[in-house]
């Protein structure tokens, strides 16, 4: 029986939302409790040697991820190719996290800048080996999302403990940075050798070089911009305003984060499966595949969005405290940001990646990068991390714009319309309901869990009452595996 038979795409998806979540309720425990612990200049220290580090570790991974996901999951039923296939990644993996750390050491001697910032970066530097032995793109082609989901459960709550028994003080920054190291890419080791349940990773000396480079390098130049615009924010901020305002922005930004990345987990578990249709020629099941998750997408992003919005400065003032209240502004202008983030997402990578069309995404996010690493120059010595979140939304918006154009133009997809009305329905509820509980609950705490819950029932109860598809395809889902158990 194939992997696709047995792997349940409505499945993967719930798992990986568990797993979504977990990602979600971690930061929602810590982050509140490391903020007040460390300040918002040892926040701010932080993020700007992470940013740093993201280059380097965006160098080491090359694009052998996406492209190993998305021509690795066209021959997973054929486990000696699969082997082949994957040692020969692993080992173009390893020759560029060799070259990542020389660089990296190098920046650290050659920029002065970066002095204050050494051990910090010593410490973060270590997810650049862990990324590269953890093989995840194995797990994505196996469509494994409940070893991940497991395994992601038992890190964070160590890490979590780890966090509470050692972080006390604002002298623990460098601490706190090594439980971060271990949280995010300590699962390394395990992945690596329970990946021998399904390939033999190891080094190969006969490597395709010029069958795999060229696509490589094109899915690296793509995530080499995105990570420009995505780390350049940090980055400029940190030199042209300082760690304070770089913390301010990193409250901001971590609450985009979480739900960023809630979301895409509906996205992620497609990518091989949406790969692997249109690889082996079946075109219709591909569009409607994609325009399901589609849907699914729609149906969950816009809510959020919404209560994004609406609750910005209570939810900062929740999780960080009045230290961070000015990042209130720039986290409303993130929740704008974030649809366009994820449409481009589900157009570029959903779409058009496995059309082995990267080339059209590539040229979008160049030019996106270019546009959102001359406005912070341009705007952030002005307003600063406002600046920083409105470029972010400017560049997500050409990105769609590009994307959406050129992935209906080659895909013949286009997107429904009543989804969009029917949820529009449920976010008007939303609205209804924060202005009743702000003048209700003067407790900011009280103010925020009521006006979520009440949200989320109101808003999946509308959503059933209009016939969402959305809604309907995963409760049949989960009928239909209960009469096969």
């Amino acid at each position: 029986m194939s992997v696709e038979k047995q792997k349940s795409l409505k499945l993967n998806m719930a798992l990986n939302a568990i797993r979504g979540i977990l990602s979600v309720l971690f930061p929602l425990i810590t982050f509140p409790y490391v903020s007040r612990i460390l300040g918002v200049e040892n926040i701010g220290k932080y993020n700007y040697a992470n940013s740093i580090i993201g280059y380097f570790l965006l160098l080491s991974g090359l694009g052998i991820g996406g492209y190993a996901i998305r021509d690795g999951s066209a021959f997973r039923d054929d486990k000696a190719e699969l082997n082949r296939f994957a040692n020969e990644m692993f080992t173009i993996n390893m020759f560029s996290t060799a070259i990542s750390y020389v660089l990296l050491i190098a920046a650290a001697l050659a920029f002065s800048g970066l002095k204050a910032y050494w051990v910090l970066l010593f410490i973060l530097s270590f997810q650049i080996i862990l990324k590269t032995i953890s093989v995840d793109w194995i797990y994505s082609i196996y469509e494994d999302y409940l070893y991940i989901t497991i395994r992601g459960i038992a890190l964070q709550v160590f890490s979590l403990v780890l966090l509470f028994c050692f972080v006390h003080t604002a002298e623990d920054l460098n601490l706190y940075a090594l439980i971060t190291v271990l949280a995010n890419a300590g699962s390394s080791l395990f992945n690596y050798i329970h990946a021998r349940k399904y390939v033999n990773i190891g080094f190969s000396r006969t490597i395709h070089w010029k069958q795999h480079m060229r696509p490589i390098m094109v899915l690296f130049a793509m995530s080499l911009t995105v990570t420009i615009y995505v780390n350049s924010d940090v980055t400029v901020l940190g030199i042209l305003c300082g760690d304070k305002a770089v913390g301010l922005y990193s409250v901001s930004t971590k609450i985009y984060a979480i739900v960023k990345n809630l979301l895409s987990t509906i996205l992620v578990v497609s990518i091989p499966r949406l790969s692997a249709q249109f690889g082996t020629g079946r075109l219709s099941e591909f569009r409607e595949t994609a325009k399901d998750i589609y849907n699914t997408l729609i149906t969950a992003m816009l809510p959020a969005i919404t209560g994004i919005i609406l609750l910005a400065k209570p939810i900062v003032l929740l999780i960080s405290g009045p230290e961070y209240e000015e990042a209130w502004s720039s986290l409303a202008i993130l929740g704008v940001a974030l649809f366009m983030c994820m449409a481009a997402w589900f157009w570029g990578q959903c779409i058009l990646v496995p059309m082995k069309r990267e080339d059209e995404v590539f040229k979008v996010t160049l030019i996106s990068a270019a546009l959102n690493l001359t406005l912070n120059l341009i705007l952030i010595p002005k307003w600063q991390e406002n600046a920083a979140a409105l470029t972010t939304l400017l560049a997500e918006g050409t990105t769609l714009l590009w994307s959406i154009i050129r992935g209906k133009k080659m895909s013949g997809i286009s997107g429904e319309w009543k989804t969009y009305l029917k949820v529009a329905a449920g976010c008007v509820s939303i609205v209804i309901i924060n202005a009743v509980t702000r003048r209700v609950f003067l407790d900011n705490t009280v103010y925020v869990l009521v006006t979520v819950a009440l949200s989320v029932v109101t808003y999946a109860v509308i959503e059933i009452l209009v016939r969402n598809e959305a809604i309907y395809s995963l409760m049949n889902e989960i009928r239909n595996r209960k009469t096969r158990e």
